[in-house]
């Protein structure tokens, strides 16, 4: 029997549950809502030197409402990227966002940077963790509930010692809520620290530019009725423009008090820049700005106004840039007429280059098969080869201008520094090389396939003869012929019309030999009319195949190292396989063997794309520790300590740079007196995209490699010719260092 007390509990439990329970799960409500709450979902990106990720302020998106984002850069110790004005070298931080539709993204807001010294160089930059904030846009028709992923492409410099480019996609998933946007509280700190550091817009505080000589004087004024700090300015204050051709960056900048405000002297660029309408920057200081602009950092823009001397003497004497200068340099300097000359005589001797003899000489094959038969065959087939060369030139030189316009640092053959294309290219000349070997014979059902076509001559010439164009121009445009640099170099800055008919010269010349031979064919005719013979030319013929897969492979390797070589290697053993196996069943069974082949044939293929799809971040060091990476930088120091420098502008897939290293840049007499004169070698290899070799090229007027430049101890730098001889490097270098030959 329950006591007395039992049953009153029991009679009172119901009432007691009935208004605690409500309570309990409200209270428990507002604990989940008051808790940090996490639905971000991100793709963070890892180098040996960043680690890089996209991050949001609110843990959803209210549809409507601006969401704020911002690419986060922790950066690891003693290294540094770049501010908007990277300063005296350096590039800034990019963003290429892919975004859903009605999303758009403000520009990037930049935190005031900081100062970064090396040598007798100044840059502006980020050290350790950084935010790059921008603003995105949302629409209205996005519905609660659902899931958006915004992700974008991010490319930074690193730079230490040496600079890295880097990059990567960074990306956020996040959910869709009615409404209120709710803080993401995990990076709630990183946001308002980062929006502290932006300049503020300098309300109530008048400002002016004045150049004169060289130097710029910019004038502060506070608000009205403002005291000014005691201390305002007594630590450090500085000016960072948002162009880079404004001021001496490394220059010291000083602080003086006039009235009620101050003067902040700073001194010009060299040569100083005489059109300046208004100058635009960032003014920083650690005492702050006042009550009417908080923070670190103010943004002015104010009107340039020059003092009478210089407005009488727009361009004074104040010192010349350095400028390169060539030692008896056929090409000095190329207007329209001779850039088109000089490519069309590039273009010609190209056909001589060991990268394109393989693919011409497979199209001479298909001539002499014909040679005797109909001359409007032949014919056909040269004007064919001729257009394959027009067109498919075309086609590469609008991607590489439209790239660049697009803010890409390409240049000519940039194609070979894909890691995929070297290798997808190494199996097709691999393919081609076994069908002439007799492994297997084209068939009907591979007539489509680019160049094997040119192989079935009789059948189908003119697709062949096209297809041999197109060959010939992708392994063509790596190789600079000589005379062929500058020309190239010429269509930097200039319209698309005045390239595109630069680069339509270069073809011409690459096509026109071709071209001539189908139209007069008497040495053709020379030769014995096609018989057992042909067999015989045909497999020959594989070998320079055979090579030039073993110069990709090469390239291969020095762009994915080891890994990759090993793969792109397995990868032909098994489309070799897949070749032999519908060769040996191609006219017994062909679809078993058309069926088995694709098979192995896309396994191989596979085991090549995964080998190829990883490139090194960066090219290693060259063996001979004699060379030194390039680094504009370190040119700069070493000039300042009395050395001479000497610089390679090079890349493993250029014919021409490697034909220079063995004839003339390793040899015993080249590196004796080198060593004599203390000149330091430095190796800029542009095997991989590299921005800042890219835009070194451009300054001397070049779009490819190679490109030979001397930086003596003091004066110009000077452009070697693009074919080297031990003579003609010891004389330019003796004779930009002050020394005679024939003293030694």
């Amino acid at each position: 029997m329950p006591s007395a007390i039992q049953t009153r509990l029991f009679r009172a439990l119901p009432r007691f549950l009935s208004r605690v329970l409500p309570m309990t799960a409200w209270a428990i409500f507002v604990t989940v809502l008051a808790a940090p709450i996490d639905f971000a979902q991100a793709v963070t990106v890892k180098t040996p030197h960043v680690e890089a990720e996209l991050i949001a302020r609110y843990a959803a998106i209210v549809p409507g409402q601006p969401l704020e984002t911002a690419l986060r850069l922790k950066i690891i110790d003693h290294w540094h990227t770049y501010w908007v004005n990277p300063g005296d070298s350096g590039l800034p931080t990019k963003l290429a966002w892919t975004l859903p539709a009605g999303f758009s993204a403000a520009p990037i807001e930049w935190p005031h940077p900081k100062k970064l010294p090396l040598g007798p160089l100044t840059n502006f930059g980020y050290e350790g963790d950084v935010l790059h904030l921008v603003t995105l846009q949302t629409p209205t028709s996005l519905k609660a509930g659902e899931n958006v992923t915004l992700s974008a492409k991010a490319e930074w410099l690193v730079c230490a010692d040496v600079c890295i480019p880097e990059d990567g996609v960074v990306s956020i998933t996040l959910p869709v809520l009615a409404g209120p946007r709710m803080v993401d509280t995990k990076n709630e700190t990183a946001f308002t620290t980062a929006r502290a550091a932006l300049p503020q817009p300098a309300s109530g505080w008048k400002s002016s530019a004045t150049l004169s000589g060289t130097t710029l004087q910019i004038s502060l004024t506070p608000p009205a009725g403002e005291a000014i700090d005691a201390n305002f300015g007594s630590k450090e204050i500085s000016f960072y423009p948002l162009r880079d051709d404004v001021i001496a960056n490394a220059g010291k900048q000083a602080l003086s008090r006039l009235g009620e405000g101050f003067v902040l002297t700073v001194p010009l660029a060299d040569p100083v820049n005489r059109e300046l309408k208004s100058l635009d920057g960032v003014l920083v200081t650690d005492t702050g700005w006042g009550k009417a602009a908080p923070g670190k950092a103010i943004a002015i823009s104010a009107p340039a106004t020059y003092s009478a001397i210089d407005l009488a003497s727009p361009t004074p004497n104040t010192g010349a840039p350095l400028q390169a200068k060539t030692p008896a340099d056929p090409l000095p300097a190329l207007g329209f007429i001779s850039a088109i000359f000089f490519a069309l005589l590039g273009g010609l001797v190209l056909n001589l280059m060991p990268c394109v003899f393989p693919v011409l000489g497979i199209k001479v094959m298909g001539f002499v098969e014909n040679a005797h038969g109909e001359p409007k065959l032949l014919r056909k087939q040269g004007l064919a080869f001729f257009v394959g060369v027009l067109l498919s030139f075309m086609v590469l030189v609008g991607i590489m201008l439209g790239l660049r316009s697009a803010g890409e640092s390409i240049g000519w053959g940039f194609q070979l520094q894909e890691p995929l294309f070297v290798a997808a290219l190494a199996v097709l000349f691999f393919v081609m090389a076994l069908n002439l070997s007799g492994v297997f014979e084209v068939g009907t059902r591979l007539q489509s396939v680019a160049g094997n076509a040119e192989l079935n001559a009789q059948k189908n010439p003119t697709t062949g003869a096209f297809a041999s164009g197109v060959l010939a121009t992708l392994v063509a445009t790596p190789c600079m012929a000589p005379g062929l640099g500058a020309s190239v170099g010429f269509t930097l800055g200039q319209s698309v019309p005045v390239a595109l008919a630069v680069f339509l010269a270069v073809a011409v010349g690459l096509a026109l030999p071709v071209l001539l031979l189908s139209f007069f064919p008497a040495l053709l005719r020379l030769l014995p009319k096609p018989g057992a013979w042909m067999e015989t030319f045909k497999q020959f013929m594989a070998f320079p195949l055979y090579v030039t897969v073993v110069w990709l492979a090469w390239v291969l390797g020095a762009q994915t190292g080891n890994d990759g070589v090993a793969k792109l290697l397995v990868g032909l053993t098994l489309v070799a396989m897949a070749a032999w196996t519908y060769g040996r069943w191609q006219f017994k069974q062909p679809m078993i063997a058309a069926l088995t082949a694709s098979i192995v044939a896309l396994a191989g293929a596979g085991v090549v794309w995964s080998g190829a799809a990883t490139p090194l971040a960066t090219i290693a060091s060259p063996a001979d520790s004699a060379w030194i990476a390039f680094s504009p930088q370190k040119i700069t120091e070493l000039r300042a300590a009395g050395k001479g420098v000497f610089v390679d502008f090079t890349a493993t897939w250029c014919i021409t740079c490697q034909v220079n290293k063995r004839v003339a840049l390793n040899q015993a007499s080249v590196i004796k007196r080198f060593g004599e004169l203390g000149i330091v070698r430095m190796k800029a290899d542009w095997t991989l995209k590299d921005p800042v070799i890219t835009a070194t090229l451009a300054e001397f007027g070049r779009n490819g490699v190679p490109l030979y430049v001397f930086y003596p101890k003091t004066g110009n730098p000077v452009v070697l010719p693009e074919v080297l001889t031990p003579s003609v490097l010891i004389a330019a270098v003796d004779a930009s260092s002050g020394e005679q030959t024939a003293s030694r």
